[in-house]
């Protein structure tokens, strides 16, 4: 009874850390972005985002899923910890070199000379993670994400200023790579502070070739998870010009900003969590259903409000210019809303080893995408974000079903479980939606969409009475109680 106290207690404070300095570091990124996006040009953007898949993916390749492989393992030793430490430097450094010979290549594909040197100099930023990969492993695996999500805040700030300070001397498109190396290099700074670990100048990489096995499979699912979320983006600059690839981009990052919220305070907890319990399958099936429930909870209306306030939100914010993203924007909400819930389904398959089929989840959605953007591509993009939204939306069902091995959990469950929050989130949209056509003004109708919207869906989760609402808020409200008695 103790164990399961604290491991709920351990849970709940995960999350609520994770919330707060996940939601702080979102809030000021949302700042940055919003004085940038009114400085920088759209093609500014665009250029950027024609590179960014390529130092995604290398990042991946030096992290190579080690440090998923580091969480699971029974006994992970300062051995253990070391390997992986040099390999992801030695691996970061040949990347490196194979991109910074590439660059030009990239720049003639995307028929932009300037990316040549633009490239070499932002591909920097993974060589400057791979430095930090094994303490932020030995974060994760410790369940300290305090720190982690701390080290992630502070990071934002410092490469915020960075960037708005190149912006306002005219930096252009430099500006969102010096904020990108400042981030990077300063988050790592921090997760070194935080972690006692400390790696030693004895390389041996034989701990890191025996956990390869699970981590080459993590590995290939993470190269193919960034290039789906990559794969518009990089495809783009070579189909449309960089001003449209552009305002894909911005949408694409508030979009992602929205949704990286939840998965990053999922994603912090869950793995670790239901690893924890693999060994009670009861105890486990309980915890994932809970974080289910949480996860649709704050995705579902969280995600489908953005798409409400999206045509408002867009110009009062970022400027007129941005609006042709606003529809493109709707499209990826909707995506949005349905990967933190996926995310659950990962984590778990993860924390049961099975990374096989992980990869091969994640295999199958790539090639549908792909197939997608090769009929769709001369439709516009348009008819490439539904075609690519509808995939999300089902692979839900895919994830369920890849991982009804190790649940037992029946369909029916799973709908149970989400319902009652996808459909009360669509009644509240529904009547944001209905009572904004009767202002005219943007800031109004936007003030109503959000007041009707959160109103109606707050009082549909008393209403239903659901469980893992009303623990939420005690938990909440107790959390700024304690506050208010410190401050008093």
């Amino acid at each position: 009874m103790h164990d399961t106290q604290n491991l709920k207690q351990r849970t709940a404070k995960g999350f609520f850390w994770a919330a707060l300095s996940n939601g702080t570091q979102q809030v000021v990124m949302m700042l940055i972005g919003i004085v940038l996006a009114r400085r920088l040009a759209v093609s500014d953007y665009g250029m950027v985002a024609m590179l960014t898949a390529f130092s995604v993916i290398a990042g991946n390749l030096q992290e190579s899923g080690f440090t998923s492989a580091l969480c699971v393992k029974r006994e992970a030793t300062h051995a253990d910890f070391n390997a992986v430490f040099w390999f992801n430097l030695l691996v970061s450094l040949a990347l490196y070199a194979v991109l910074f010979a590439c660059a030009p290549l990239i720049a003639d594909f995307n028929a932009t000379p300037q990316l040549t040197l633009l490239g070499r100099v932002s591909f920097l930023g993974f060589v400057l993670s791979s430095l930090g990969t094994a303490q932020v492993a030995w974060l994760f695996r410790a369940l300290m994400v305090r720190q982690k999500t701390t080290s992630q805040v502070l990071a934002s700030l410092v490469s915020g200023a960075v960037g708005l300070t190149a912006a306002g001397c005219g930096a252009g498109c430099w500006s969102l790579v010096w904020m990108d190396l400042a981030y990077k290099g300063c988050h790592t700074a921090l997760v070194w502070y935080h972690s006692p670990w400390r790696p030693s100048l004895h390389i041996d990489l034989r701990p890191a070739f025996a956990m390869f096995g699970f981590g080459s499979r993590l590995l290939v699912s993470n190269l193919l998870t960034t290039l789906n979320a990559q794969l518009l983006q990089t495809l783009l600059g070579h189909f449309y010009p960089a001003s449209q690839v552009g305002q894909y981009s911005q949408a694409n990052k508030w979009n992602t900003m929205g949704y990286s919220l939840l998965t990053s305070m999922v994603g912090n907890v869950a793995q670790p969590v239901l690893a924890g319990v693999n060994d009670e399958r009861e105890r486990q099936l309980r915890i994932f259903r809970k974080m289910l429930r949480f996860t649709a909870m704050l995705a579902f209306p969280a995600l489908g409000g953005f798409a409400l306030i999206a045509p408002e939100f867009i110009p009062l914010v970022i400027g007129d210019k941005w609006s042709t993203c606003v529809p493109y924007l709707q499209t990826l909400c909707v995506a949005g809303a349905f990967i933190p819930v996926c995310q659950v389904y990962s984590n778990l398959l993860i924390s049961k080893g099975a990374s096989g089929l992980y990869l091969c989840s994640t295999a199958v959605f790539l090639l549908c995408q792909l197939a997608g953007v090769l009929w769709l591509s001369s439709q516009g993009i348009g008819p490439l974000l539904y075609w690519v939204t509808s995939l999300q939306v089902l692979w839900l069902f895919v994830w369920h079903g890849f991982a009804r091995r190790f649940t037992q959990l029946p369909l029916r469950a799973l709908l149970s479980d989400l319902c009652p929050f996808f459909l009360t989130a669509l009644l509240a949209l529904a009547a944001g939606y209905g009572l904004s056509q009767y202002t005219g003004n943007a800031l109004l109708r936007l003030f109503v969409k959000v007041a009707a919207a959160v109103a109606v869906y707050a009082g549909g989760m008393y209403w239903l009475r659901i469980d893992i609402w009303q623990e939420g808020v005690q938990f909440v409200m107790r959390k700024f109680k304690r506050g208010g008695d410190a401050g008093v």
